[in-house]
């Protein structure tokens, strides 16, 4: 009766500290998709989106080897990797906004000059 007793506590013991998140697989890819974006949309190009994309790569490196040994740290980076990957997404559109105003604004005076 002591070691059945004594075998359902360390049981229920492991189950609340490790089976309490499931994988976060479904998040760890939306991550990755949201890494695919912010590369696709030029953030490797511009210094302040890169480091952020570098940074999300990083995280989701992490969060993968945590995945089923602690899965609520792992989904904790997966979050903060699609932030990152997110941020280097806006920060490269901003940057394309920004020269395409430049360059308009240099047509634009270009024409007044002519």
């Amino acid at each position: 009766m002591r070691i059945s007793l004594s075998a359902s506590i360390i049981g229920l013991t492991l189950a609340a500290c490790g089976g309490s998140i499931p994988p976060p697989n479904d998040d760890w890819a939306a991550a990755q998709a949201d890494v695919g974006r912010a590369e696709a949309g030029g953030a490797p190009d511009v210094p302040d989106a890169k480091l952020h994309l570098q940074l999300a790569q990083e995280n989701l490196q992490k969060s993968k080897a945590l995945i089923d040994d602690d899965n609520e740290r792992a989904l904790s980076l997966i979050n903060v990797a699609r932030a990152e990957a997110q941020l280097a997404l806006s920060l490269s559109k901003a940057a394309q906004a920004d020269a395409q105003a430049k360059q308009a604004q240099g047509d634009l005076a270009k024409a007044k000059g002519q």
